[in-house]
């Protein structure tokens, strides 16, 4: 089999595999976490969070999901390089975020507060490669300027984390939509031709 079709069939395993686990992740996880924990009002990150039941599961979606991109983003990035390179920060970014957790929603619970701001900051860096990766996908070499796919990615980047500060009751569902529409992203991204 020729070089590049290995290449990108393996890119289009690693991304299937690890959007796989994180939303089966986020399927199941909230069965596991405390009476507590509501998947709406909460975030998959407090889900994940120090010290809660079940955060296992969705550090393992996490790890899982980074890992699946970072090695699609590596595995196939001799086309439209920037936006690969993109998405393997992404996918690191998120193996990060599986280190290191969120703080626990329960009060009064101690927390590493030190492992909480390196959490935020590993988010950070997911949210942002998500969005280059869009603008990549709109404006660099190869990129279209039509490609309502990475204009939706890019206003989501931006809106949603706006609207989940206004709208805390909603943020875990806000949150979760954001995931799916980067899992739609990276699949589209690895299986078109």
């Amino acid at each position: 089999m020729h070089r590049s079709r290995r290449q990108a069939q393996l890119a289009q395993s690693a991304a299937t595999i690890g959007i796989v686990l994180l939303v089966s992740a986020m399927i199941i996880g909230p069965a596991f976490a405390p009476p507590a924990y509501d998947w709406l009002r909460h975030t998959t990150s407090q889900q994940a969070g120090q010290a809660m039941p079940g955060a296992w599961i969705m550090r393992a979606g996490f790890a899982g999901f980074g890992v699946g991109t970072l090695v699609a983003a590596l595995a196939e990035n001799e086309r439209r390089r920037l936006v690969r390179q993109a998405l393997a920060i992404f996918g690191a970014g998120m193996v990060a975020a599986a280190i290191w957790s969120h703080a626990p929603i329960t009060a009064g619970m101690a927390a590493d507060l030190l492992e909480d701001k390196l959490h935020s900051l590993a988010s950070a860096i997911v949210g942002t490669a998500f969005a280059g990766a869009c603008a990549a996908s709109l404006f660099a070499k190869g990129g279209s300027r039509g490609d309502l796919v990475a204009w939706i990615g890019l206003a989501i980047a931006v809106v949603i984390p706006l609207a989940m500060n206004q709208w805390p009751a909603g943020q875990g569902l806000l949150q979760r939509l954001m995931f799916l529409y980067s899992c739609a992203f990276i699949l589209r991204e690895f299986y078109r031709r």
